[in-house]
């Protein structure tokens, strides 16, 4: 449903505001390690977010990526938004041009609920909820 780029952004979000408070700036080399996600694609994903003010990045030697406190409110749904837009949203799940109410495909019922709640759980959950799931050992960024 949601690209690879934007999963890719999603959890370099997460890792970098789960170093919050240690202060640090990271690189472009570091986040696409911890997420295991191609340099050059990092690059391109961080500038986007950091464009849209979801990070902040400081240039020069001693430069890097950071998120600051009150970047941790922001809604997943402002990273969706950022890298793929809310179409995901709003499109048929069968890729019909005319699927409504009034003229639903097969899956229209079914997947608007879907679609419903993905949109309010992308909503309600913040980068700062994530990042503490993961700074608490309950959650991971890698496959192992």
């Amino acid at each position: 449903m949601i690209s690879k780029s934007c999963k890719y952004a999603i959890r370099a979000c997460v890792f970098i505001a789960s170093k919050v408070d240690e202060d640090i700036k990271l690189s472009v080399k570091e986040i696409a390690h911890e997420i295991e996600a191609p340099a050059a694609f990092t690059g391109k994903i961080m500038q986007t977010l950091n464009k849209r003010r979801i990070v902040t990045s400081l240039k020069g030697p001693y430069g890097g990526f950071y998120c600051e406190k009150f970047q941790l409110d922001t809604p997943i749904l402002e990273i969706v938004n950022a890298i793929d837009g809310l179409a995901v949203f709003k499109e048929c799940v069968m890729g019909l041009h005319q699927c409504s109410d009034d003229h639903p495909c097969p899956m229209h019922f079914e997947y608007s609920k879907t679609k419903e709640a993905l949109l309010r759980s992308f909503s309600e959950t913040t980068i700062g909820s994530l990042a503490n799931k993961f700074i608490d050992g309950d959650s991971f960024l890698t496959n192992v």
